[in-house]
């Protein structure tokens, strides 16, 4: 303890003598006969303590202005890369395999070359891919909790400033499919897409399984978010599409698609087969009947099926051509159309040709015009 005091009897003549240094003799001489050696160590111990509470705020804003630089820095190289086109596409294959699909294309605006490009991916996922228009490329994986991933794509060359790079980043998504319990049930998926950059534009599509179509809600339930969707139907598969433009970073915009369960089609009954030919008929007409009622089964559905389709992708105007083609006993010229409907030929033309395309009608060439056939599906739909 005496050692101490001593030291700090040191310090605080230390402390004194710069004083003098800086308000003269008068000063020193009034302080070491007016002070004793208690009263100068503590007056040492409290400047110990001031001092070491100015070299904590320096540390502290040293640190702060660190942490700043290296925001600004993230934020400069963040700023530098535009994405010109990102194109993801959700395919549902079926129920139990859902794969995803996003391509970029990735602009350098800023004046030094750029060698990777870090993108985000806010999903479970696996059997991660990426490769442009020579093959796979080189990326870097941070898995950094189950559902958040930072990916570090290595570009094949430097891409200079207002130069592109175009790729394509695939990979499987874990257990995205939700199940309803309601009667009749019916699947939904629900998708963050991430915007990792700013991007000019934007389309996100979802592909539904093979004979699944858009679930009906009661209640006026829309089946999709956002409601300002697309449809087609490509071989039995319908795609849902959305398109954005100008997205800024970490605006990930919100998809939601609810859709039935797949069609399933029974497979034709088998039977065992002996030498007793009462047993032998037996079999032959169990067959017959189960195929027969197996075919009526899926015609049935099929049916269902495409009178829906009817329903929910044609417009009125289609419709009512099918109407005219199936009142004129399923063949009509194109002129006919015309001057029945009072349309012009290529209003005719424009509505014709998505019914070609689905397989409702089919067209023959007949000296200057076209000959119009209704198919059996365009049968089912007027049906």
């Amino acid at each position: 303890m005496k050692f101490l005091i001593a030291n700090l009897s040191r310090i605080s003549n230390f402390l004194l003598f710069s004083f003098y240094s800086s308000y003269g003799n008068s000063f020193l001489v009034v302080c070491s006969n007016s002070i004793n050696l208690r009263t100068r160590t503590y007056f040492a111990i409290l400047t110990v303590f001031a001092l070491l509470g100015v070299m904590m705020f320096n540390s502290s804003s040293m640190i702060q202005g660190q942490t700043e630089s290296s925001s600004n820095l993230a934020i400069n190289s963040s700023n530098s890369i535009v994405i010109r086109s990102h194109i993801a596409t959700i395919d549902i294959f079926t129920v139990n395999s859902v794969s995803m699909s996003e391509s970029f294309v990735i602009e350098n605006t800023n004046a030094v070359p750029i060698s990777s490009v870090n993108l985000w991916l806010n999903h479970s996922i696996n059997t991660l891919v990426i490769e442009d228009a020579e093959g796979i490329l080189i990326y870097n994986w941070y898995p950094i909790t189950n559902t958040s991933n930072l990916v570090e794509v290595n570009f094949r060359n430097d891409v200079e400033q207002n130069e592109t790079s175009s790729f394509v980043i695939k990979y499987d998504i874990i257990t995205p499919l939700i199940l309803t319990e309601s009667d009749p049930s019916f699947y939904y998926i629900e998708f963050y897409s991430t915007i990792s950059h700013y991007t000019l534009s934007h389309t996100f599509s979802v592909i539904l399984p093979e004979r699944s179509f858009i679930h009906d809600a009661d209640g006026g339930l829309s089946p999709f978010y956002p409601l300002n969707a697309t449809q087609i139907l490509i071989k039995n598969r319908i795609i849902v599409s959305w398109m954005f433009t100008n997205l800024s970073i970490s605006s990930n915009p919100f998809f939601l698609v609810r859709f039935d369960e797949p069609i399933i089609l029974e497979p034709e009954s088998t039977f065992l087969t002996s030498n007793y030919s009462l047993f032998i008929f037996g079999v032959i007409a169990g067959i017959s009947l189960g195929v027969a009622s197996t075919t009526w089964l899926i015609r049935y559905r099929e049916k269902k099926a495409i009178q829906k389709l009817g329903r929910v992708l044609l417009n009125e105007n289609q419709k009512a051509l099918i109407k005219i083609i199936y009142d004129k006993k399923g063949k009509i010229s194109q002129r006919d159309l015309c001057e029945i409907t009072g349309y012009s030929k290529s209003k005719i033309s424009r509505n014709l040709v998505p019914l070609e395309e689905r397989g409702l009608i089919k067209r023959e060439r007949w000296g200057r015009t076209y000959v119009v056939y209704l198919t059996d599906d365009g049968r089912t739909v007027i049906e």
